[in-house]
């Protein structure tokens, strides 16, 4: 496993929808990526929506790749608003085959570097209560815990989870 991390760029929709596919067993009651696996939007979306996506300028999406799997990817996005342009809402999905490799950590590393040069002063991010390894990626980068959203995330098997809320100064 050789690793790299780059931006994604309009092209790699398939390589990105592969990566979050594989990842859906569609037993989504013992679902572990409880936010990125919608097999439902994944299962209509196509390549050219998520290219389209990445397009934009309002963020950036950054992508480890294993030669030209993508094992996972990570995601901000900046506020418009003039008294909120300072910051971004941010999260991180690996492939269920890299997980526990540190895939996760270099990708929001790699975030955080390209969060900074764009001069944002904070990261926003939620993560389910029991993703227990979302929230050890993000202790380990200095997010820390601001809050809690009782039922904030709607399963698909119609039960709720709370959720934390996440928060990072750069």
């Amino acid at each position: 496993m050789n690793i790299s991390i780059r931006k994604a760029a309009p092209g790699d929709g398939f390589a990105i929808m592969d990566c979050m596919n594989e990842s859906c067993d569609n037993n989504c009651k013992e679902c572990i990526n409880r936010y990125a696996c919608n097999n439902k939007f994944f299962l209509i979306a196509n390549p050219e929506l998520i290219d389209t996506k990445l397009a934009m300028k309002n963020g950036s999406t950054l992508i480890a790749l294993d030669g030209k799997k993508v094992a996972g990817l990570c995601i901000y996005i900046t506020h418009k608003f003039s008294k909120t342009q300072h910051r971004a809402e941010c999260g991180w999905f690996v492939r269920k085959s890299y997980m526990n490799k540190g895939i996760a950590t270099m990708l929001v590393e790699a975030l955080i570097k390209d969060a900074k040069k764009r001069k944002l002063k904070r990261l926003d991010a939620e993560s389910s209560v029991n993703n227990m390894a979302s929230l050890r990626v993000a202790e380990k980068l200095g997010f820390k815990i601001e809050g809690k959203k009782e039922k904030g995330l709607l399963l698909d098997n119609g039960k709720y989870e709370d959720v934390y809320i996440l928060g990072k100064l750069l």
